[in-house]
């Protein structure tokens, strides 16, 4: 009601605003041509995802190379070794997450038990980057990289809950 009345109010003393606050509005329905850019979204997050759980190799969880080792050592064990089972299972099932999960996330393939579960990661890594850096003075401070450590993930897992949310939009294979 706000709104219309200053537009009103607006309309009488400006002709060329009146035109204009007409056709830019909040799209409040993801059905139709407002879905559309939900598909580069979904796509391009997806095959950054399979890029993510292929550390050290073409697949997922490459057992013995040094990426793999590296991310158990100073990621898993020090920031999660309260989780029950090895953390080299853990790393694995992280890099099985990432990888088949960005897989189905850009086909659109089961497309919110991906999301859900790549959110889930992503959480986890955002808990590692605060729990490792802090907030970096977030939401004033300045990083030598230009970026909080957090940043990534964070964005990668609001991308992931919108998803989860809303479903994958047109171009899907299944759900």
């Amino acid at each position: 009601l706000f709104s219309f009345l200053i537009n009103i109010f607006l309309c009488n003393f400006m002709h060329s605003y009146c035109i204009y606050t007409y056709k830019i509005q909040t799209v409040t329905n993801w059905q139709g041509i407002h879905s559309v850019p939900l598909v580069p979204l979904r796509i391009l997050t997806g095959l950054l995802m399979i890029h993510h759980g292929s550390e050290g190799g073409l697949g997922p969880a490459n057992f013995g190379t040094p990426e793999f080792e590296g991310f158990v050592d100073y990621i898993v064990k020090p920031y999660f070794g309260f989780l029950p089972i090895s953390p080299d299972l853990w790393a694995a099932v992280h890099d099985y997450i990432e990888f088949f999960g960005g897989i189905c996330f850009a086909l659109g393939f089961l497309t919110r038990p991906a999301a859900l579960s790549l959110l889930l990661t992503m959480m986890g890594a955002v808990y590692f980057h605060v729990a490792s850096t802090g907030l970096q003075g977030f939401p004033l401070g300045h990083v030598s990289n230009y970026s909080y450590d957090f940043e990534e993930p964070l964005l990668y897992a609001l991308i992931f809950l919108m998803f989860w949310f809303n479903g994958a939009g047109p171009l899907l294979m299944f759900w």
